[in-house]
C-alpha cells in the first residue's frame, strides 16, 4: 500500500471530538463511582441515626469541605493528566494546597494542645478502621476513573493513576464524612490525609499496567 494510500484511509474516518469531551467522560464516572461508594457505605456501615445532628454543626460542614476542595482541584489534574502534553504545575499545586493546609491545622491543634494529650488526640480509639474504611469506599470511584482514564489520552501513566487515585480518594473520604461521628481535627487530618495518600499510591501502582495504551 502506498503512503498516500494509507494516509488517505486514517484520515477518511476522522470526526471531530465531541466538546468537553474529557471533562465530560469524568464527570460521569464521578458520578458512577459515587453511586457506588454510597451503595458501600450503606452495605457496610448502614445509615448515621445522628446526621441531622452533626448537620447543626460546624465541624460537619469544615469536614465535608476538606474532600470538596480536594475534589475540585483533583478533577482538573485527572483532566490534564488525560491529555498529553498538559502543563500540571498549577494543577498539583492546586490539588496538594488543601491537604498541606489541613496538615498545617492539625500541627497548629496539636501545639495548643498538653503534651500529655498530644497523642491520644492523634490517634484516638479508630485510626485503623477510619484509614481502611475510607481507603474500602474509595475503591469504586477508583475502579470508576481508572476505566475513564484508558478510554482517554494519558501518556504519563503513574502521574494519571495517582491523580484518579487523589480524585477517588477524596470521593470516598466525602462519603466516609457523611457517615463518620466529629473526631478531633488531628484526628481527621492526619488518618484522612493518609486514607487519600494511600488511594494515590494504589492508583499510581496499578496505572502502568491499566492505563497502558
Amino acid at each position: 500500500m502506498k503512503t498516500q494510500d494509507l494516509v488517505s484511509r486514517l484520515a477518511g474516518d476522522l470526526a471531530p471530538v465531541e466538546r468537553n469531551a474529557v471533562p465530560r467522560t469524568l464527570n460521569r464516572a464521578l458520578m458512577i463511582g459515587l453511586a457506588g461508594n454510597t451503595a458501600l457505605l450503606v452495605a457496610l456501615y448502614g445509615f448515621g441515626s445522628d446526621m441531622p445532628e452533626q448537620m447543626l454543626k460546624a465541624m460537619f460542614w469544615i469536614r465535608l469541605a476538606f474532600p470538596l476542595a480536594i475534589i475540585a482541584a483533583a478533577l482538573k489534574l485527572t483532566e490534564g493528566l488525560s491529555r498529553p502534553g498538559t502543563p500540571l504545575a498549577l494543577a498539583w499545586v492546586a490539588t496538594t494546597a488543601p491537604i498541606a493546609s489541613m496538615l498545617l491545622v492539625a500541627a497548629a491543634f496539636q501545639l495548643a494542645t498538653p503534651s500529655d494529650y498530644r497523642l491520644q488526640l492523634v490517634v484516638g480509639h479508630t485510626w485503623r478502621t477510619t484509614t481502611a474504611g475510607v481507603v474500602l469506599l474509595s475503591l469504586p470511584s477508583l475502579a470508576a476513573v481508572m476505566h475513564a482514564m484508558k478510554g482517554l489520552a494519558p501518556t504519563r501513566l503513574m502521574p494519571a493513576g495517582a491523580g484518579a487515585g487523589l480524585l477517588a480518594g477524596a470521593q470516598g473520604l466525602l462519603v466516609y464524612s457523611l457517615y463518620c461521628p466529629v473526631m478531633p481535627v488531628p484526628f481527621w487530618s492526619v488518618w484522612h490525609v493518609l486514607a487519600i495518600a494511600v488511594t494515590a499510591g494504589i492508583g499510581a501502582a496499578l496505572a502502568p499496567n491499566y492505563l497502558r495504551w
